[in-house]
Formats: structure tokens, sequence, C-alpha cells
């Protein structure tokens, strides 16, 4: 009995399916005149019964168009550091693309040889090539495309552009097994021919095709098996790879072994065939056991593979998402991040990250029992640079997470990956202080510490113009020296009385103090930082039932510990806020720049203020009766400010040099709990004795210390002047002005001021020290008696 061929899925028996074909070549080859005149000599008498059919395959092969117009392939996008180091990759495709230069000749050869050995001969299509392969089939032999690499790409690149549009009609009509599509897929690859290279054209192949599960160009592929560039592949890697394109699941060498080092002997025995590899090169490569070869780089898209990095990461990939400026909508904006082949350099210093990441992990364990958090966050004074964000847990987005993991960002606003943030504590003062000199007021000024309840508050802002509550709130104090009832407020500042800047908040305007910090860039972790709408809404419609004297004077307002950092840098520079900027530059796939939104830097407060900010913090650190321990930065003149949530829940250290500002939390961050029982790199905690100045400072004081070796000095501004000193006609003669209750600077300023002429005789030390005032004839017409002195001794931070 004859053998007969079943018919098609379609129905279609071999002739027809042969006449078909006839056909399908017919109008594929009309469109070149030598190829044409060569069919029509060779075919056309045998089909000429079925002409009419013929003209329809002409007339549909016209029908199609004969330019390829797809969108840039998608291509994955890269983040940086500063230094330019990979911290992540997005995509949706993992492509990385390369021009045909940087691709291996022995890559280019391999795919030649194995996928379209006549690919610099034809035009686009190869008649002969289709014959055979229509041949093999027909005879039930190993299974043949017959599409030229040209015809390929054409495919791969219509069916990229339909699933980035998300088009499934087209995505559909890409992948249809017709004779249609192949006809299509044809004309576009005999067009393309006329206008690209042969170089160019396998280029764009190498960089389409599909070289793994999910690794998409040679490039990509390259990095994923072997852990090298496309450039250094050698003939067995190129093989391997060049084999992986027929099947990218069934031949990968990872899951199938054996399946991979089969394909990619066959694709070497073709490289010989075609003599781009000798005998010999042949025999050392097919003798090399697929294992040998692979050194697997698995890289995963977004922020999980960042490392220590990945809060940062995050952070990143938040602000540019939010971003106007970078692209109108949110959707354009995440298509560029995943597939607009970006590179991204951030503002990120790997080594001050390292120092904060080893200091944070020692000091609290990520899987530490007790769950506490600690995190350093640390900007650049100036331009508003973010140098390091950390904390200690490990970045974790997905819904499974184990012990030490997370995807909240303890340092960040809400919108920007954190939480709402945690209450600030006394660290919120010096805005409060801002306010009090910019509203022409000076350190030197002396208020009440007296412990009285407070019913009222004025607040422009509010109802009837001021805070009120019938029941008060009777503010106390946690200081560790012996306060008087009248204190400066820079003693005030250094000691953190709270009754004091109760008295000096009464004085000023709450809804004031409150812009003050928003001005600064202050203000409460809900609210997102790129909606205009959180600078611009009413003061009080964003502290609401907050905008009272409890919660500016203890600080229970819950801000970002970024947002807390870029505020006081504001102090270092002189006055100059900028906004927290993670990046530098974003350039497309062609490095050419894109717009984003920049630090935004402006002077939001007056030089002379910002200065007096910094002394006045300076004191707080350097004085060791403070809270701020003396635990300065040796060899960097440096300030800030402690905080401690109420009941102790949160505790914080934000201080700064010229070079860095920095914030430093500390706290539970699911639950309030006071921290105790359990040691913090050695020292046992204590609940109920736990301070700003217990962990944060010494944290803060460490990692600072470390960042700054090496770095230049740069000096702090000079104390503020003092207010004016008595006049003349009501300094009685031979009667020393009153000093008493005076630091010494504002001493010494106040007795010169009277025509004194103050003698340092023992430089004072952060302790006790002597200044002497010696009479000489003062200028205001008073003077001592004869060979006497004054002695104006320090104590205890006061004159």
């Amino acid at each position: 009995m004859p053998r007969t061929t079943p018919a098609s899925a379609s129905g279609r028996s071999l002739p027809v399916a042969l006449l078909q074909t006839v056909y399908l070549l017919l109008g594929m080859l009309a469109v070149s005149a030598l190829a044409g005149v060569l069919l029509a000599a060779f075919f056309l008498p045998a089909v000429s019964a079925g002409s009419a059919v013929a003209k329809d395959g002409v007339d549909l092969f016209e029908s199609y168009p004969a330019e390829l117009e797809v969108a840039p392939l998608n291509e994955a996008s890269r983040i940086e550091a500063a230094d330019g180091s990979l911290l992540a990759t997005f995509y949706t495709e993992n492509r990385i693309m390369v021009p045909l230069e940087e691709i291996s000749p022995h890559m280019q050869h391999a795919v030649v040889a194995v996928e379209d050995r006549r690919f610099f001969e034809h035009g686009g299509v190869d008649p002969k090539g289709m014959f055979r392969a229509f041949a093999s089939n027909a005879a039930g032999g190993a299974t043949q495309g017959g599409s030229t690499l040209t015809q390929q790409y054409v495919k791969n690149a219509l069916l990229m552009d339909a699933v980035q549009r998300g088009d499934q009609e087209d995505i559909e009509s890409a992948t249809a097994t017709t004779y249609g599509r192949k006809l299509r897929e044809a004309k576009l690859a005999l067009s393309l021919e006329k206008e690209w290279s042969k170089e160019q054209i396998l280029n764009a192949y190498l960089n389409v095709a599909q070289f793994g599960p999910s690794q998409y160009g040679v490039e990509t592929g390259s990095r994923h098996y072997f852990s090298k560039n496309a450039k250094d592949l050698n003939p067995g890697e190129a093989a391997l790879l060049a084999g992986i394109t027929n099947g990218p699941n069934q031949y990968d060498p990872v899951a199938h072994p054996e399946a991979g080092e089969k394909r990619r002997n066959e694709v070497l025995g073709d490289m010989r065939r075609e003599g781009y590899i000798t005998e010999a090169e042949y025999e050392q490569y097919t003798a090399q056991p697929v294992a040998e070869m692979l050194k697997i780089q698995n890289v995963r898209a977004g922020c999980a593979d960042a490392g220590t990095s990945g809060f940062f990461c995050d952070y990143v990939t938040r602000s540019l998402l939010n971003d106007p400026t970078f692209a109108p909508t949110y959707e354009e904006r995440r298509k560029l991040l995943y597939g607009g082949g970006l590179t991204i350099r951030t503002t990120l210093d790997p080594s001050t990250q390292a120092a904060a990441t080893e200091i944070l992990q020692r000091k609290v364990p990520a899987d530490a029992q007790h769950g506490f958090g600690h995190s350093i966050v640390t900007v650049e004074p100036g331009t508003g640079k973010i140098l390091t964000m950390a904390e200690n847990r490990s970045f974790n987005p997905y819904q499974e997470v184990g012990p030490g993991e997370t995807a909240i960002n303890y340092n960040v606003p809400q919108a920007l990956g954190g939480g709402s943030g945690f209450p600030v504590g006394s660290t919120f003062k010096p805005f409060v202080l801002q306010e009090w000199l910019e509203s022409d007021r000076s350190i030197y000024d002396k208020v009440s510490t007296v412990r009285e309840p407070i019913t009222y508050a004025p607040a422009k802002c509010l109802n009837g113009g001021a805070w009120r509550e019938s029941k008060g709130w009777n503010p106390d104090n946690a200081v560790s020296v012996r306060i008087a009832p009248m204190e400066t407020v820079l003693n005030s500042t250094k000691f953190s009385i709270n009754t004091s800047y109760t008295d000096m908040a009464g004085q000023l305007d709450l809804c004031n103090i409150a812009n003050t910090a928003r001005n600064i860039g202050a203000v409460p972790a809900t609210f997102n930082p790129y909606d205009a709408t959180t600078w611009e809404m009413p003061i009080e419609d964003m502290y609401g039932t907050e905008l009272a004297p409890a919660v500016l004077v203890l600080g229970e307002l819950r801000i970002s510990a970024l947002d807390m950092a870029s505020a006081y840098a504001t102090y270092a520079s002189g006055g100059t806020y900028c906004r927290p900027q993670s990046i530098t530059e974003v350039t497309d796939r062609n490095g050419d720049p894109m717009e984003i939104s920049g630090a935004e830097c402006h002077q939001a407060v007056e030089k002379e203020v910002a200065d007096a900010m910094a002394w006045t913090l300076q004191q707080d650190l350097e004085d060791p009766k403070a809270t701020g321990k003396g635990k300065i930065i040796e060899g960097h003149p440096a300030g800030g400010k402690t905080g401690t949530s109420g009941d102790q829940f949160h505790t914080w250290y934000v201080g700064f040099t010229r070079q860095m500002s920095t914030a430093v939390w500390f706290g539970h961050p699911q639950a309030n709990i006071r921290p105790g029982g359990f040691d913090v790199d050695g020292q046992m905690l204590r609940s109920g004795s736990v301070w700003g100045n217990t962990v944060s400072l010494p944290t803060w004081q460490e990692y600072m210390d470390r960042v700054h070796q090496g770095l230049p000095s740069e000096p702090f501004p000079a104390a503020p002047k003092p207010p004016a000193a008595p006049t003349a006609d009501v300094v009685q003669e031979g009667v020393v002005p009153d000093v008493s209750g005076m630091v010494l600077s504002q001493a010494q300023a106040t007795m010169e001021s009277a025509g004194y002429t103050v003698e340092v005789r023992n430089e004072p030390s952060s302790d006790v020290g002597q200044w002497y005032v010696i009479g000489s004839d003062p200028a205001a017409g008073t003077k001592l008696p004869e060979n006497e002195t004054v002695v104006i001794r320090q104590s205890s931070g006061e004159g």
C-alpha cells in the first residue's frame, strides 16, 4: 500500500500545501526582478492552471506594508551608585543592547552558521532555504523553518512591539502559524535588506533574540550563563548561546544540561562546516562538559538584588515614578524605567553606606528577638544629595517576609516607601529656635523655666487666632543639671528644657513655627513631597489637631528622618535648603540626558540666623553637661540635637558638620514599646532610661567620625553677637555690669561694650575656666577700683 501523509490540523492536504507554498514563493519573489524572472521561468508553466490563485497570492503580498514600523525594543535600565557601581536592574524583558563591535565574532559566526548560513548571500528571503525546509518537512524529516535571520528579526521585532503595546490582537497575529504571517514577514525582510546593511541586521537580531528562559539579547544571555560580556565569548560559549534561541526553555543548559550540550555540539558542527572553527577547536569545545562552562549570574528585576542598598534603590525608583518632570504620567514613567534602557546615576556613596550598615547591624542586629529598628540617613548640605540611607533590616518587597526583612523604609516619607514616620521628640526644638531668632530675638534672651499649665498660645491660622485648651497642658522637664527660674535660650537649648521652650512658643505663633519647619522641608511623613499641595496647603490643614504646644515643643510630630537631616543641613549650609536628591543624572538608551526634578536649592533662612543656629547646636554637642554629652567628631566642628518621644518609645540624634547632615533613629517600627532588657553594643538598656543620647547619639558619633576621616576640617560660624550692652548713662560709675547668668562669650562682649578690657588668663575648657576683666579707663566712663579685677568663672555651662 502506498504511504500516505495525514492532513494538517487545518485540513490541508499535501498537494494543496505544496501549491500554496509555490504561490507564497511567487508572491515573495515577485518583488525581486532577477528572482522573479527565474521563478517565472521555472514555475509558471506548472501552475498556469492556477493563475487566478497565484494572482491572489501576489495581491495578498502587495497588500502587506513594506516598512517595518516598531517602537524601540524594551531594554533594561540600570540604577548605579555615585561611583558607577551597579545597584539594580529594572526590566520587563531582561535585555541589554550592545553594538556589533561589542559582540564576539565567534557569537556572530555561531548564529549565522546555525540559523542562516547563506545570510550574507540572499536579499532577505532565501528561496533555496525555504524549498529545502519544505522538502524536509514534507518528507517527514527534521522540522525546518526556512526563515532567514532577517525574517526572524522581523518576526521578533513585531512580537516585541505588540507585547510592549499590550495589543493582544497583534500578539496573536505575530505568532499565528499561517502563510499570511510568513508572507508579511518576507515582504518586510526584503524591504529591510534595502535599508539596512547585513551588519545592522545581524546586530539587531542578536539584541532582540531570546538567549535563555528570561534573557533577551546576547549580552544579557552572556552575563547570565558565563558572567562575562558578549565580546569575550569563546567558540564553545557562543555555540551554546546560539543553540538556545531555537528553544529557550528546551535547550536551557541549567535546567536541561544534556539537551543543551547536544545542541551546542550541533552548532559547533555547523561552525566547522562553514569554516568558522578548525577541527581542533571543534574537538576541544565539544569535549568540554557544559557544567564546567557555566558561571551563572542570576539577575532579578528590581531592588531586591541591591543588597544593603535596597531601601535607597526603592526610594530612587519611587522618586522617579512620582516625578512629573521625568514624564507626564505614572504609566509613561513606569514604561521608561522598566523598558527605556536608562542609566540612572545616583548620589549614594558606597563607602558611607557600608559604614552605616556595619554599625547598625552590629549595634541592633536585624534578626534580634526584641524587633527594634535603627536607621541612618545622610544628606550633603548645600546640594541635598543623599549619601547614605541604611537601616538594620534587609529589603524584601515580596509577600513572604523572613526575620529581619521588610519593605518599609524607616528613613523616608510614606509616599516614597516609608511608613507614617516616627515622633521626632526634641529634635523639633530647633525649628522653634529658628522662629525665635527670625522674630528679632536672641539666644541670650532669658525665658522662664517654671513649670505651669498653659491654656493659651498665639496661632493666627486657627479660629480665634489662638490655640486654647481649658484644662491646659502642663509640660515637664527631664534635665540632668540644675536650672534657674530664668535661663537663656542658649542654655534652654543645650539642656533641652521643655518649660523654657513652652514659654518661647507662647511668645511666638504656633502657625509660624509650623511654617518655619515646612519651609525647610520638615513636614509630617504622610505628605508626599512631590505633591505641590504639600507646600501650598494651609498649615492648619496639614497639622490639624497637632497644631498645639505639646506637639511642637515635645516633637510628637511624625517626620521622616530624611526630612529631618535635610532641614538641619540648612543650618550647616548657611541657610540654603535643598530638597533631598537621590539622582544626579538619567540618560536614555542613546546616552542623552533626560530631564528630572532637581534639588531645588534656595536660600530659605537668612545666613545670620542659620549661622546662629549652627553655633548654638554646636554648643549643645560640645558641652559634656548638655544633651550632646561632648560627643564631638574629632577634628571636625559639628552640632546637633537629641530627641526623645513621649514615654521614650523613639529616640533620635540629628547632627551635622559642614559636609554632612545625618539623622539617626532608634525605636520599634511596629509598636509603642519602651526599649529595655537587651544590650546595644555591650550596653544594657534599662526601660525608662533610654534617651536620645543613649543609643542614637553614640551611633551618630561613631558613624560621623568614621565617614569624616580624611575629609578637611571646615570651621563653624563664630558666636552670635549679644544684644547691645547698657548705655553709659545707665551704668553707675565704679559699678561693673551684671553678667551673672550669661555665657562667657556674652559676658565678655557685655564687658567690652561697656568699655572694659577683657583678658583671657586661662582658656576655658568645656567645663570650668576663668576670664579676668581688668579696669582700664573704660570709654563708658566707669572703672574698677585701682588694681582690682573681676573674675568670671564658668560652671556647668553657665556664666
